[in-house]
């Protein structure tokens, strides 16, 4: 019995850490890349988890001890970013003030044409603050990026509590 055990273990755990790797190497990007791209403006943030925000009054699960709302995404949601305009296809877990009168129309998409951009830089990452003019939903976009790739997101709407997201930046 022991010996069907041990060779099932030494193989899980293999996998497990070449997955691990794989991932790693597929998440990072070359500093220069990831600098070019956000200095251009031409690159998509790609999400891969998300925070959703609740207020513990409404929500009594955050108020455990090890509770965590970290949920990953299996499906691709991203921002994309040009000189020229902002697409947004990401989805939206938490409280909203107004219902859309086509079920459809749920999470945060839209598209943008006319947006201030705003890029600082501190320490090595960059602070970029998007807000749409020709949006009346999303009040302001804020996006922290690594030298890296990786990437966080908060989305602060006009009728939806805010929420955030990681993930990482792609080149266009």
């Amino acid at each position: 019995m022991k010996t069907i055990h041990r060779p099932l273990l030494i193989l899980l755990s293999a996998i497990v850490i070449l997955t691990a790797c794989s991932t790693q190497q597929q998440a990072t990007g070359s500093p220069t890349a990831v600098t070019d791209a956000v200095t251009s403006r031409n690159y998509t943030f790609v999400a891969t988890s998300v925070f959703p925000t609740e207020d513990s009054r409404f929500n009594p699960r955050l108020l455990l001890p090890n509770a965590s709302n970290l949920y990953q995404l299996t499906s691709r949601y991203d921002v994309r970013v040009t000189s020229d305009s902002v697409i947004a296809y990401l989805p939206f877990f938490g409280r909203s003030y107004t219902a859309p009168m086509d079920p459809t129309k749920g999470g945060i998409k839209f598209t943008s044409t006319k947006f201030d951009y705003k890029k600082t830089q501190r320490k090595s990452n960059y602070e970029i603050e998007i807000t749409p003019q020709d949006n009346t939903e999303v009040r302001s976009l804020y996006l922290t990026v690594s030298p890296s790739g990786f990437a966080s997101l908060r989305v602060l709407s006009v009728n939806k509590t805010p929420i955030s997201f990681n993930g990482n930046v792609e080149a266009n």
